[in-house]
């Protein structure tokens, strides 16, 4: 029978073992590269994000990519964390789901940032830092 991860979360919270919860929410793993280190929970969420100076000298599209691969690659290991933790609530013979890495791809080059364009007469666009 295979068992979705929010299935096994709950049965960890249901746990007769008291702290099964306690142990999935202090899980974090990390991951560095190339002047960017960077910390994420057991769901993927970016706790703390740091940067050596030299790092922002890379271009938005090559700092976001980056940055993309080692949440990640640190959200897998996280991951890996978590089916270790909750492998007593496994049923005997399984593995549990498989967790594999996904591989950089040549064409996951961040966001394109483009020119912002002038409203037609009467059009409204929002003019904040964002856009």
């Amino acid at each position: 029978m295979t068992r979705t991860a929010e299935e096994l979360a709950d049965d960890a919270f249901a746990a007769p073992e008291p702290g099964y919860g306690a142990r999935l929410a202090a899980i974090r793993a990390t991951a560095a590269d190339d002047g960017v280190a960077l910390v994420v929970d057991l769901h993927g969420g970016l706790v703390d994000l740091r940067f050596d100076r030299w790092a922002l000298n890379k271009s938005p599209g090559e700092l976001a990519g980056l940055i993309r691969r080692l949440a990640s690659e640190a959200g897998a290991d996280a991951l890996r964390q978590g089916r270790e933790l909750l492998g007593d609530l496994l049923p005997e013979g399984s593995e549990g789901p498989k967790i594999a890495e996904r591989p950089a791809s040549v064409t996951d080059a961040g966001p394109r940032i483009r020119p912002r364009r002038d409203p037609e007469p009467g059009e409204f666009l929002p003019d904040t830092w964002a856009t």
